[in-house]
């Protein structure tokens, strides 16, 4: 009776230790590691067009979803024409970051223009991440944000046809106004 009271403990202790391992797993990959980004932000932009740079005062919004296990980001970019000071909406985008469960890997899905995308958020160094599309004809697009200055958020978007040669079409600077 000892021998099998002993040996249900551990078996229990293993399950816990895994258990806890995965959780440990899961933290390192979580939304946590973003909450840096949520605040509101607003700055400048760039981007190029077929007449050249179009230059737009952007604002994003990010805040935590359902118990912070999602991230959501709102992004709008206004463009005032110089001579009638007209404004009109260039950028219109909503995008939520979030941890797959089944790969524990930390994703994005963006919508624009009644379009949607997924894609892998990499970080490339602390409070740098990076998400490449592709694109139906096998080019690709991708964005790289960087928070390592305090209350900065600086990105670029940059373009390419066979994912090894990049042309930055995109940038933008903003400023953390409040969290």
């Amino acid at each position: 009776m000892k021998s099998l009271l002993l040996v249900l403990i551990c078996l229990l202790s293993s399950l816990t230790n895994l258990k806890a391992q995965e959780n440990i797993n899961a933290a390192n990959n979580s939304i946590e590691k973003l909450k840096f980004i949520v605040g509101t932000w607003e700055g400048e932009g760039w981007m190029m067009t077929q007449t050249g740079k179009e230059f737009t005062r952007i604002k994003e919004t990010a805040s935590c979803k359902a118990g912070c296990t999602v991230l959501a980001i709102e992004g709008l970019g206004i463009k005032t024409n110089p001579d009638t000071k007209e404004e009109t909406i260039v950028h219109d985008a909503f995008g939520v970051m979030y941890l797959d469960k089944k790969t524990n890997a930390l994703m994005m899905r963006a919508y624009k223009d009644g379009n949607e995308n997924e894609s892998v958020v990499e970080f490339i160094e602390e409070k740098k991440i990076r998400w490449v599309l592709d694109i139906p004809n096998g080019s690709k697009v991708r964005f790289t944000a960087d928070y390592t200055i305090e209350n900065k958020w600086t990105e670029i978007g940059e373009f390419s046809r066979d994912g090894e040669n990049w042309m930055q079409f995109l940038g933008m600077e903003l400023t953390k106004l409040e969290n």
